[in-house]
This record gives C-alpha cells, structure tokens and sequence, in this order.
C-alpha cells in the first residue's frame, strides 16, 4: 500500500516544473486541510481581483482539478472534491459587451 508523502522529493509533474512552492501547498492539502483550505478558498475567491504570482509562480484555479488528477493521494476523492468546489468559487471573467453577473458552480 502506497503512503501519503506531503513534500515528495520530485513528483516531475508539470506544475512542480512551472510552480515549486505553490506546487508543494496544493500537495498539503491532504496533509494539513485546514490551513491549505483557508489559503485556497482566499485565492479562488480573489483570483481575478488581485495579481498572484508577482514573486512566485502560482497554479490558477482553473488547473486545479487537472493538478489533482495528476497526483496519488491516500484519500483522492475527497481531495478532488476539495479542489472542485474551491475552484468553482472563481468568478468567471466578463465579456465587453456587459454579461450579467457571473454564475458560479455549487457542488451537490
């Protein structure tokens, strides 16, 4: 049976390539839930209005699902339900021509 690493060596993965340090947050998720959660619920929720990755690359909401489908993890389910409706709070973006208010995802 395969044991849960929370800081794993080098997965080669390409948001570990692209994003080391925000890579090795979303990996605690399973580790340490809470203080992960609350760190991603204010990222998703503040996405469009405040500019990440000015001193670090980060990986946006909207690869978060595809970061959990690349990752082994002891409870997957419950942390690609994580990651699905954290990155279902992300408004989505407005067009010019004034769309309404943007719609988000509830998960049931």
């Amino acid at each position: 049976m395969d044991t849960f690493n929370p800081e794993p060596d080098c997965c080669g993965c390409r948001f570990e390539q692209s994003a080391p340090a925000h890579h090795r947050r979303l990996v605690s998720l399973e580790a340490q839930p809470m203080t992960s959660l609350v760190e991603l619920i204010e990222m998703a929720a503040t996405w469009g209005e405040i500019e990440y990755g000015e001193a670090e690359p980060v990986i946006p909401p909207s690869e978060w699902i595809d970061f959990a489908e690349a990752h082994a993890w002891a409870d997957g389910d419950r942390v690609f339900d994580a990651l699905v409706a954290l990155s279902s709070l992300v408004p989505r973006a407005r067009t010019k021509a004034g769309a309404g208010p943007a719609r988000m995802l509830v998960p049931v």
